[in-house]
């Protein structure tokens, strides 16, 4: 008798735990439904901005983000972010590194973010953020920046011919001329990257003795976009020939000066 009543117990407690269970259960497909229906209708306030900005190096470049809300008190957040950069619309002291704006004449709002001095470093994606009463949105723009070059230049020094080109993005490679003849297989080239991503690039090449008829001339070519990004010719220098001759020519200098100093005198 008392194992019957043992096992209708345990078949009682196993029912309302199954009860219990599936109740729960319920209750927490109803939440998380609620939830992202909840998601679903808060991300639909739609934000004006542009998809890509390309820029040169030294550019100030301007992200807009513009919605349309009823009332200034409706936004909760309104911000931009991207990198280590950010621009909030409710912060009266932004990114030294940006200029933030913002313009409130409702229902149109508007924050735009100007990046300063935009360099190689500054690409990347930028999102545009907002959270309201009414709902939630977000936009990305995409900056690119493009044909960076600083300065360049260019010496023969006793045997050897090199170029230089500095603060230059995107990457390059140096092609080597002399008239017609291309000489670059024969040229050695270094890249180094600075701390705003841009590159520079130093290419030496021999010159051998006795084929100085003709200019040496380099370029250099940025293969991303398929174009000389710049192109200098080097000055006409006869390299002497020996190490007499340099001490010859130092001494004539000196006597000539000497012969100089006593018709002064």
């Amino acid at each position: 008798m008392k194992d019957i009543y043992e096992n209708a117990m345990i078949k009682v407690m196993s029912f309302y735990s199954g009860v219990r269970a599936r109740h729960v259960y319920g209750w927490v497909s109803i939440i998380w439904f609620t939830l992202a229906v909840r998601i679903a209708v808060s991300e639909d306030v739609p934000l004006q901005t542009v998809s890509e900005v390309a820029a040169r190096c030294g550019e100030n470049v301007t992200l807009p983000c513009g919605v349309t809300m009823p009332s200034q008190s409706d936004i909760k957040l309104f911000s931009w972010v991207g990198g280590n950069k950010s621009c909030k619309y409710e912060d009266s002291q932004p990114d030294p590194e940006v200029l933030c704006e913002r313009t409130a004449e409702t229902p149109n709002h508007r924050l735009d973010m100007t990046l300063l001095n935009v360099m190689p470093v500054d690409q990347g994606e930028y999102l545009c953020k907002l959270r309201s009463k009414v709902g939630v949105g977000f936009a990305r723009t995409l900056v690119t920046v493009q044909d960076c070059f600083g300065n360049s230049n260019s010496y023969i020094k006793n045997t050897a011919a090199t170029c230089q080109f500095r603060g230059v993005y995107p990457s390059g490679t140096v092609h080597w001329f002399q008239g017609d003849v291309n000489l670059t297989d024969s040229a050695s080239t270094q890249k180094e990257e600075d701390q705003h991503g841009r590159y520079d690039v130093v290419s030496t090449i021999d010159v051998p003795k006795g084929k100085m008829s003709e200019p040496y001339r380099c370029s250099l070519w940025i293969p991303s976009i398929g174009k000389n990004l710049h192109t200098q010719e080097l000055p006409m220098v006869k390299a002497l020939e020996s190490s007499g001759s340099m001490v010859r020519v130092q001494w004539i200098c000196i006597m000539v000066e000497i012969m100089m100093v006593k018709f002064m005198k």
